[in-house]
């Protein structure tokens, strides 16, 4: 039944949603379908509702308000799971663990960090891994089609955009689920495009945006609101975005670590927190991913250390971009290579560990004035090619 040309539609004309089901829902102010399809299941399930049950209401609403909302993807979680039911997965839950996470982590920490037996781990993942997504494997074609459907944001500066453009895909910018390292000598406007991709990935997709929220991990006290703020004018202007600079700022979810500890401590956090929100946060960024670890660990016979808890870290932003489809871009420092005799003896800070951690890696230098390089300078789908931006008062544009 298509009941779209209703205007109030009631919750008891809802499919599904019983007396009781809707005082609950009306006692915790939800009165309309509308408010029940904003709403995530966690924050239903707050309410003392099954998720279980919630996604069968907002399949059923879908489908009598099929002009306002497209089919229902029900949202995958925990109870999907072979063995798993609501008291099981309520247990999980308060253990950090999201149906995500129950697929992606190893069996060992799953069973070291969260309690779960190594039997019972290897029975969920098998479930997961052969039930619901079909196998390990999928085509090139499949992946290809995935890529293509897969969101981009805009870095605001259209060269930067052409730099990244993929014919194949037809796309440009940030792709969400990928990683990315931003290099480069101080100056050089590793920070500054950071700023400004948080604020990008919040523009209407009909700007070049993906309109989602961005995370922000500060570990050498760059992240400056008011520079957020004119970033933000500048984009308002030109695209007529009505979102408030208000709302904007209150979309960037900010930490401010202060030595390699908390900054690993944020991080595993984030991998945990994420599975309620992921599907509001687009982009998690990092200015700088190194600075702690080179500072902390300077003296003789500390490099195997650090590299090795290094990439620990890393691992664990890359499951974040693998398990939430969420891009993870990183700022990293530079240093002068002495055997490098000619051409630029700058290198990235990291070494090998850092080098093979991004999908796509940038080089970004000084040019005159407040010119800037970006050049592409690893990548498996972009060619070694470079643009040029300058930093404005009202943020990175393309050079003229």
């Amino acid at each position: 039944m298509n009941v779209s040309s209703q205007i109030d539609l009631k919750l008891t004309d809802i499919p599904g949603l019983g007396k009781k089901t809707s005082e609950i829902l009306e006692s915790s102010g939800v009165s309309s379908p509308d408010q029940i399809m904003e709403m995530s299941l966690a924050e239903l399930e707050e309410l003392g509702l099954t998720r279980t049950l919630m996604k069968k209401i907002k399949s059923a609403i879908s489908e009598l308000i099929p002009d306002k909302y497209e089919a229902y993807q029900s949202e995958l979680t925990l109870e999907d799971v072979e063995g798993i039911g609501p008291t099981t997965a309520k247990s999980l839950r308060e253990k950090g663990i999201n149906f995500q996470l129950l697929e992606t982590t190893p069996i060992k920490e799953l069973e070291e960090r969260y309690g779960l037996t190594t039997a019972a781990a290897q029975k969920y993942q098998q479930f997961i891994t052969n039930d619901i997504r079909g196998g390990f494997f999928t085509t090139g074609l499949e992946l290809l089609n995935k890529q293509k459907e897969t969101l981009c944001f805009t870095f605001g500066a259209e060269s930067i955009d052409n730099l990244t453009f993929i014919p194949d895909i037809g796309k440009g910018g940030v792709r969400l689920g990928e990683t990315y390292e931003l290099f480069g000598a101080f100056r050089s406007g590793k920070s500054q495009l950071s700023h400004q991709l948080a604020v990008t990935v919040q523009l209407p997709r009909v700007n070049g945006g993906a309109e989602m929220k961005a995370v922000y991990i500060d570990t050498e006290g760059t992240f400056s609101p008011s520079r957020i703020v004119q970033m933000a004018q500048r984009l308002k202007e030109e695209t007529g975005w009505e979102k408030s600079i208000e709302d904007i700022l209150k979309d960037i979810k900010y930490a401010r670590v202060r030595n390699s500890d908390q900054q690993q401590a944020a991080v595993v956090q984030l991998l945990q927190w994420l599975g309620s929100e992921q599907s509001e946060y687009g982009v998690v960024i990092i200015d700088s991913v190194t600075a702690h670890f080179r500072a902390e660990y300077s003296g003789r016979g500390t490099l195997a250390d650090r590299q090795q808890t290094l990439n620990s870290h890393l691992n664990t932003l890359h499951r974040i971009a693998d398990t939430y489809e969420c891009a993870v871009i990183v700022t990293n420092q530079v240093q002068s290579n002495p055997a490098q005799f000619f051409g630029d003896p700058t290198t990235a800070v990291g070494g090998n560990i850092m080098g093979h951690w991004a999908g796509t890696r940038f080089y970004l230098r000084k040019s005159k004035g407040e010119k800037r390089v970006i050049r592409v300078f690893d990548s498996p789908v972009l060619p070694e090619s470079e643009a040029v931006f300058e930093i404005q008062e009202t943020g990175i544009i393309t050079s003229e």
